[in-house]
């Protein structure tokens, strides 16, 4: 089809913005080709179904007076194309309220008429200091009116020492310590989440020109510091601290865009410290997902993002959540699941739901189910959770236990790459696990139970410590039987 890329254009486009894009074409003051005028006339009268038949050179000649040749359609074309461009940028450009309005501004100073210039500015810094959001785009507007008033013709004919240029340094430094700060914040997440570089720049400057905004009255700038505190507070108690004041925020203001936007990373770090062993922030994890869910926050184009469905069933289950309470969640939850990971999550839900019954042969046949070959993290996590189930189920088949433990090895060998952030919380839980199987004696036991308690908090440490104390409890057990029958003989 000759008229490929002016096809695609349109068929992007649906029907309410192609009569505004005719309008457009029509009116005299874009001055659009009249030949492409006509071509989108065509195109929108067979709109959206353009078949090939209707496109052919001969078949659009017939209809199009101006477009009798290929190459008068190519021209007419290749025009609409860039008019649509033009179209599509004023369309998104009379969206952005704060923008049109300073270009009003702005076309007055530049006629000057400078009362109106004077009146507008006013009630636009008026509209400003009242916005309830006062958020980077409040503080980006401030700054670019503040520059608009002090520069300028009228501006220049102040020669007075009142003629101060300052306060578009100062709001300019407003506004990139807010923007630069926001930043920050996604790049510590980023580190926290998925082992990306970070590197501190500056970030005691900013908040010190911050401060005067780091109150309820700037919610978007309050939020943010607390946030950054939380992100980069190195303890749980330091973090907790930051938590509380954002959440109760958050209570204060309700789903505005500025918390829902601040609220993300409160979310994340229940799940990071969680995984760090703190029970009570997987609690607060589940607060939020039922928070979101009361104020439509949740879904996303009605669907769940898998990772959270997994967050939900997995922190239920090991903060000890009765069994019929995590088979409620995996039914409130399952059914928005995206069709395509549905049956590879909900056999993984369902696997930590018969674990919770100590059903563990049900658990090990749901979570060989569950194999996600596509994220070999999450395959790593099921891989954990099945092992565990096998080991519960019979620890004393030692050569089964021992290939699966040498199997996850490879496995996560193989991809190394992908999990470099995530792969030695695997390998520690795979070198105590060796050792339970393989510790006989009751000092191979005692010793191994010590170095773990040494060990900084993983994914299935409590588990280990518990299957250690019970192994260790066992052959004190057992060595007293023994005693005792040798006293007897």
């Amino acid at each position: 089809m000759h008229l490929l890329k002016l096809t695609k254009v349109l068929q992007a486009i649906d029907n309410s913005t192609l009569k505004r894009l005719q309008k457009y074409a029509h009116s005299p003051y874009f001055n659009v080709y009249s030949p492409s005028v006509e071509l989108l006339d065509y195109m929108a009268s067979i709109h959206p179904f353009f078949l090939e038949r209707k496109c052919t050179v001969e078949f659009i000649a017939s209809r199009c007076q101006s477009l009798n040749t290929y190459s008068h359609q190519m021209a007419a074309s290749s025009r609409l194309v860039k008019a649509i461009e033009h179209f599509l940028a004023l369309e998104e450009w009379q969206k952005e309220g704060n923008t049109v309005t300073r270009y009003k501004l702005k076309a007055f100073q530049e006629i000057g008429h400078m009362e109106e210039f004077t009146k507008g500015m006013a009630r636009r810094m008026i509209y400003l200091d009242f916005d309830t959001e006062q958020n980077i785009d409040t503080f980006f507007d401030r700054h670019l009116l503040t520059e608009l008033s002090l520069n300028g013709f009228q501006a220049k004919l102040k020669r007075t020492t009142q003629n101060d240029i300052m306060p578009v340094v100062h709001t300019l430094d407003a506004y990139y310590a807010i923007k630069k700060l926001r930043y920050l914040c996604e790049a510590i997440n980023r580190k926290n989440n998925l082992g990306a570089s970070y590197k501190d720049e500056h970030v005691p400057a900013l908040l010190k020109t911050l401060e005067p905004y780091t109150n309820a009255r700037f919610p978007y700038v309050y939020l943010f510091v607390n946030v950054y505190h939380l992100l980069s507070a190195d303890n749980y108690e330091d973090s907790e601290l930051y938590y509380k004041l954002i959440k109760y925020f958050v209570g204060k203001l309700g789903p505005t865009s500025t918390v829902i936007e601040a609220m993300s990373y409160a979310v994340n770090q229940t799940v990071h410290w969680n995984n760090k062993g703190f029970e009570e922030a997987g609690n607060e994890y589940l607060w939020w997902i039922e928070w979101k869910m009361k104020h439509d926050l949740l879904l996303e184009k009605q669907k769940l993002m898998p990772v959270t469905f997994r967050n939900i069933i997995s922190i239920a289950t090991t903060n000890g959540h009765k069994p019929e309470d995590i088979k409620k969640l995996i039914k409130k939850y399952s059914d928005y699941l995206p069709e395509e990971q549905k049956e590879s999550y909900v056999a993984f839900a369902n696997g930590l739901y018969f674990y919770s019954l100590k059903n563990h042969k049900r658990a090990i046949q749901n979570f060989l189910t569950a194999q996600e070959k596509e994220e070999p993290t999450f395959s790593s996590v099921i891989r954990r959770w099945q092992w565990m189930s096998l080991y519960e189920c019979d620890r004393n088949d030692i050569d089964t236990l021992l290939n699966h433990l040498l199997s996850f090895e490879k496995f996560l060998h193989r991809h190394r790459k992908e999990m470099q952030h995530t792969k030695p919380v695997f390998e520690i839980f795979l070198k105590y696990s060796t050792e339970l199987v393989k510790s006989s004696s009751r000092e191979d036991v005692d010793r191994q139970l010590e170095a773990l308690g040494y060990e900084v908090h993983f994914p299935g440490k409590p588990w280990l410590v518990e299957q250690f104390a019970l192994k260790n409890k066992n052959t004190r057990t057992q060595g007293a039987r023994a005693n005792v029958l040798n006293n007897r003989n």
